[in-house]
């Protein structure tokens, strides 16, 4: 990781448009030439951050999605500011737009059709084993090609295998905690997103799909 001053970070930061904070700074922000500067904050003095940085992280699960063929951001470098406990990342963004903010502008025709595609979408990562535990519709892409892609990488595993029936049910339960989300995904196209679903991952995985709709429906 290189090294960075906190008037290296201040210069790096210059015209830059704040796109994520909290009340302990800056989170995300868009660097003058376009690329995307992701900042992780070490928040205790004994922290999983000093042998596995989420920055490390985000990086290694962006290149491992690409080897899949999932579209996720290109890296560009991986900063380390000792005097702020801050490591980053700085990478090209995918274009697009999140399914959240798309399926806000769209007739429930056409939503039909993308949450269809996101169910296969879905399907598609739990087949591989990847158990992105932090999915949500703000954090999937619809790209220009019609594609998915996703952002946010830090917080996810990849195994070599088909995640687990309990693994999955997390991720439902995640994807559903949004009021906005779960009333498109379980009242309006329900059917379309599990027959999304049955289409990468067959009939048996389906059909427990629909159970874990049922059981966490709010």
């Amino acid at each position: 990781m290189k090294i960075l001053s906190e008037a290296q970070l201040d210069s790096l930061l210059i015209g830059a448009q704040t796109i994520e904070e909290d009340g302990l700074g800056l989170k995300v922000a868009r660097l003058s030439n376009g690329d995307f500067l992701k900042l992780y904050r070490r928040k205790r003095l004994l922290s999983s951050a000093l042998w596995s940085p989420p920055a490390r992280r985000f990086a290694r699960n962006a290149e491992r999605l690409r080897q899949l063929g999932i579209a996720a951001p290109v890296i560009e470098e991986l900063m380390l500011i000792p005097s702020r406990k801050l490591n980053a990342v700085q990478y090209c963004p995918l274009p697009g737009d999140t399914l959240r903010n798309r399926w806000r502008r769209l007739d429930d025709s056409t939503r039909e059709s993308d949450v269809e595609q996101f169910g296969t979408f879905l399907g598609q990562l739990h087949q591989l084993g990847i158990y992105f535990r932090s999915l949500h519709l703000g954090n999937v892409l619809k790209l220009p090609d019609g594609g998915l892609g996703l952002i946010d990488l830090s917080d996810m595993k990849i195994e070599n295998r088909p995640l687990a029936p309990w693994k999955r049910r997390r991720n439902l339960q995640h994807i559903l905690r949004y009021q906005e989300d779960s009333n498109w995904l379980l009242q309006l196209h329900r059917t379309a997103w599990i027959r999304g679903y049955s289409s990468s991952c067959g009939k048996t995985a389906a059909a427990r799909f629909s159970r874990d709709l049922s059981r966490i429906q709010p």
